[in-house]
């Protein structure tokens, strides 16, 4: 009779103990499937909210370029570009008297203003400022006309940008290069451009203002954007 009563209650254990695993079992499945719904509900609404960021931010972006591609295109229907670049295989250093003066934006008089707003390609600095005097009478040592404001912009030592202005005659030039009869025109702006291996220079005259400009280390869209700049602002 003890012995049936003790295998018995063994049986009632064992049972019991079945009956919780099967609970404890389904309990975590259930938990697990509650996590995968609720994994599955966040995925959904992050995508949800992810796309609803993508179409907010698609959207800024049209709207931004659409803004950008206007003012551009402006500026092209008012700029036609014809560019006949002279491309030459010699080039010689120029001489010149002249004597130089440092300066620097506070001293710039008012029609040079727009200079400090032109388009230059962004990895060069401006590094020097300074105005070139020349003799009024060359027959005497005394350099009182002012010639030439020129401004220097550098990216390294190989890499360099001259803009030279005068509302005297043409800027003075450190190279001579010969005759070069192509002209190009930027609007109804007339240029002489010419290159050499990779130097650029471009000559050209807005409002009686001369300008010569040399560079070396651009390229041909970087100078068209540059002279672009240049010839809108005095406008």
């Amino acid at each position: 009779m003890q012995n049936n009563e003790l295998k018995e209650r063994i049986r009632k254990n064992i049972k019991e103990h079945i009956a919780i695993s099967n609970i404890r079992e389904e309990f975590d499945m259930k938990t697990n499937i509650n996590k995968k719904i609720a994994y599955a509900i966040s995925s959904i609404c992050a995508v949800f909210i992810l796309g609803i960021g993508i179409l907010v931010g698609a959207h800024n972006l049209n709207n931004n370029l659409f803004q950008n591609e206007n003012v551009e295109i402006g500026e092209e229907e008012s700029l036609k570009i014809d560019l006949n670049i002279n491309r030459i295989k010699e080039a010689g250093l120029a001489k010149f008297d002249a004597d130089i003066e440092n300066i620097n934006t506070e001293k710039l008089p008012g029609e040079l203003k727009f200079m400090e707003t032109i388009i230059i390609p962004t990895e060069f600095k401006l590094v020097d400022m300074y105005k070139i005097y020349v003799r009024s009478n060359r027959d005497i040592k005394k350099y009182d006309l002012l010639h030439d404001y020129v401004f220097e912009y550098q990216k390294d030592e190989e890499n360099d940008i001259r803009i030279a202005i005068s509302t005297v005659e043409n800027p003075i030039r450190d190279y001579y290069l010969g005759e070069n009869n192509e002209i190009s025109r930027i609007g109804d702006v007339e240029l002489k451009i010419t290159q050499y291996e990779k130097m650029y220079m471009a000559s050209f005259r807005v409002k009686d203002i001369y300008f010569d400009i040399e560079t070396q280390g651009i390229t041909e869209s970087e100078l068209v954007e540059t002279l672009k700049s240049i010839i809108i602002k005095i406008k």
